[in-house]
């Protein structure tokens, strides 16, 4: 039975002749120099500016996320799914394999977003007040917010393919950006594509010194919903993997 540390490092080699390494590089460079440029003219103050930025990333994640699970699940589409369902190994371990791959990838593409742009603030701008601890615990807010869409996109991508995948993530993006607006306002906490952009909003606010209490921006219920579902989610989608034999079995 193969390991999953060997699993792991097995669908590491394939991405390496795959878009999944430049995208993940790419992607947060180029959102930060874009932020950045714009920044360095505009009249805002600071801290609308890292709240700004922090925002559209988490609006974009739905949609990065559903594309590169969706790259996922078409690679082994190719095979017919028999790199996954044919290994000597136990099938958690192939499906957890998957995942690790994923998020590791997304974990280090938020990292850079987040960091690029916060060195680019304070060092090219010199407007950054908040340090890089915010920007590095923010990353990692984020990051954890959109767990639970790394696993539903698996799901999908998997039992579906591309075109529902990256259909609920542009809506999932989409519904993101009116959750924050007023329309938001109490129903926030059960939408899984809010979470990352309403949490990482109240996290700024508070690191920038904002004093309203967490019970009332209703950041309490967002973070038990958010590990709730995503616990559940992990549970429920490995059950599901342990029993699936593949795309053209299901149809």
């Amino acid at each position: 039975m193969a390991s999953l540390s060997g699993l792991f490092k097995a669908d590491l080699l394939k991405t390496r002749r795959t878009p999944f390494l430049l995208l993940h590089l790419l992607a947060p460079l180029l959102a930060a120099a874009v932020f950045l440029a714009y920044y360095s003219y505009s009249p805002w103050s600071a801290a609308d500016k890292v709240q700004a930025y922090l925002q559209v990333l988490g609006c974009a994640m739905p949609t990065l996320i559903a594309l590169i699970c969706s790259m996922m699940a078409e690679q082994e589409a190719a095979g017919q799914f028999q790199g996954m369902l044919a290994l000597p190994a136990l099938r958690i371990k192939v499906y957890a394999s998957k995942l690790l791959l994923l998020l590791v990838y997304g974990l280090g593409a938020v990292l850079a977003a987040v960091a690029l742009f916060g060195i680019g603030f304070r060092e090219l701008l010199g407007e950054d007040s908040l340090g890089m601890a915010f920007y590095w615990s923010g990353a990692g807010l984020l990051f954890g917010c959109n767990v639970f869409l790394y696993l539903l996109h698996s799901f999908i991508s998997l039992r579906l393919g591309r075109g529902p995948s990256i259909g609920i993530g542009i809506g999932g993006s989409l519904t993101a950006a009116l959750m924050l607006t007023g329309l938001g306002e109490g129903i926030w906490p059960y939408v899984p594509f809010a979470w990352g952009v309403r949490l990482i909003s109240v996290w700024t606010l508070h690191w920038a010194g904002t004093s309203l209490p967490l019970r009332e921006l209703q950041a309490d219920a967002g973070i038990a919903g958010c590990i709730l579902a995503t616990l559940t989610a992990a549970v429920l989608s490995g059950f599901w993997f342990n029993r699936w034999e593949g795309r053209t079995a299901d149809h």
